[in-house]
């Protein structure tokens, strides 16, 4: 099973009961496929830009676990379902390791010294070979 997160935003000219009542489908449909491991209603919001003549929406986070093939049949039923307006699954990245700078070996000196640079001739023409 791997880890996902969907977004999703509910109609928000809609009852807040009845937007409640669409995030909680949704969140059956994946519990019967999967495990919940978060669900974060952030409620009402206004939009950045209007969807369907729409400014407002009612947003959720659910973090979740499944199989990636199920994942397929969710984005199918969150788009048949006329009340979300928009989704998006994403897989959360994994967590870098952070390493200590003490851990990590300076470059050692090299015992032999870096050539000096060549300066350019001033003139732009390029140096006469030496006899």
């Amino acid at each position: 099973m791997r880890e996902f997160e969907l977004m999703f935003i509910v109609d928000g000219t809609m009852p807040e009961e009845e937007a409640t009542a669409v995030a909680t489908t949704v969140q059956s449909f994946i519990s019967s496929k999967g495990t919940i491991l978060k669900a974060d209603p952030w409620g009402r919001r206004r939009m950045a830009y209007p969807i369907n003549k729409k400014q407002d929406g009612y947003y959720w986070v659910i973090a979740f676990e499944c199989e990636p093939g199920d994942v397929d049949t969710l984005k199918y039923q969150l788009r048949v379902n006329e009340n979300v307006i928009r989704w998006m699954v994403t897989r959360p990245e994994h967590k870098k390791t952070v390493v200590p700078v003490e851990t990590i070996a300076p470059q050692e000196a090299s015992s032999e010294p870096e050539p000096a640079p060549v300066a350019a001739p001033a003139s732009g023409l390029p140096p006469a070979p030496e006899a």
